[in-house]
């Protein structure tokens, strides 16, 4: 028989899910109806994603990938392409490491102008 209580690792997954979102909802200034909205559930039921008492489904998962542009991996885990960008860096030659972050900072602020760009028009 299926036991429908949740382990300890579902309870801290849900959790640490919750709060990335709750996290890039503010980031994006949504209100939980908003998006509860965006993703088709209920306010309520959204709420209870945030709270961790509830998880997205993947369908879900996926919209907020197509929608806020927020990385199915970090969202689960924590942990996204910024880890690459640190990898990278660290595995760069220790005489390039300099540069080669001064590089991403450039690409970085390119990204945010061009993003700054876009939602002008």
């Amino acid at each position: 028989m299926y036991d429908k209580k949740k382990t300890n690792e579902e309870r801290e997954l849900y959790k640490g899910i919750g709060n990335r979102l709750l996290i890039k909802r503010k980031e994006l200034h949504y209100t939980q109806e908003q998006m509860a909205e965006l993703l088709g559930v209920s306010t309520g039921f959204y709420g209870m994603i945030e709270r961790g008492k509830k998880a997205p489904s993947i369908e879900k998962l996926v919209l907020i990938y197509e929608k806020l542009g927020t990385d199915i991996t970090y969202l689960l885990t924590g942990n996204g392409n910024n880890d690459r960008v640190i990898n990278y860096v660290e595995k760069c030659p220790k005489e390039k490491q300099y540069d080669f972050q001064q590089l991403i900072k450039y690409a970085l602020n390119l990204a945010d102008i061009e993003t700054l760009h876009v939602k002008n028009k």
